[in-house]
């Protein structure tokens, strides 16, 4: 368990610095399953991801979102654009809990993840629907953010120090 506690709880870094290398189909498979398996509320799914590794694509999505090609995804030769169902019970939060399963699935398999939240801005824009309906995102679905994902360009980062007394106890 403590392996398992390092793996997931220590070692996930929001990385800023990829390698070009595309991961592999298996640990896609890995991350996609591990989103699948996520909680949501009344098991409503209430999610669609779009997988984009096309190197055009993203750029033109990185040029949209900001207005150059080298931002915001890293280098990342993946990224993971996560939408929720309008008219779910909780749809913004089914989709965080799915992604979070995703960070921690990647971290398993030695990849890097940062939430990129720019992307809103690109998919939930009208002027960009045709991007959002050339990507298969079926009709009332909300993009909420997405995840950069790949292998992290040198060490991770050391932890940064975290808050304390965030927590109130009533018993």
């Amino acid at each position: 368990m403590d392996d398992l506690r390092k793996a997931l709880f220590e070692n996930r870094r929001s990385v800023r610095s990829f390698e070009s290398r595309q991961i592999s189909s298996t640990d896609l498979h890995d991350i996609c399953t591990a989103a699948q398996l996520a909680a949501s509320a009344m098991n409503e799914q209430a999610w669609f991801f779009v997988i984009i590794q096309k190197e055009e694509v993203l750029q033109e999505i990185a040029v949209l979102a900001t207005g150059i090609e080298e931002a915001p995804f890293y280098n990342a030769p993946t990224l993971v654009v996560a939408f929720a169902k309008d008219d779910a019970i909780a749809p913004v939060e089914d989709c965080v809990l799915a992604m979070s399963n995703m960070m921690y699935a990647a971290v398993l398999n030695d990849l890097g993840t940062c939430w990129i939240h720019a992307t809103k801005d690109v998919f939930n824009n009208p002027k960009y629907a045709a991007l959002k309906n050339a990507c298969g995102v079926p009709e009332g679905y909300t993009c909420i953010g997405s995840l950069a994902i790949g292998y992290p360009k040198g060490p991770l980062s050391e932890p940064k120090s975290r808050k304390q007394n965030v927590f109130s106890v009533i018993r």
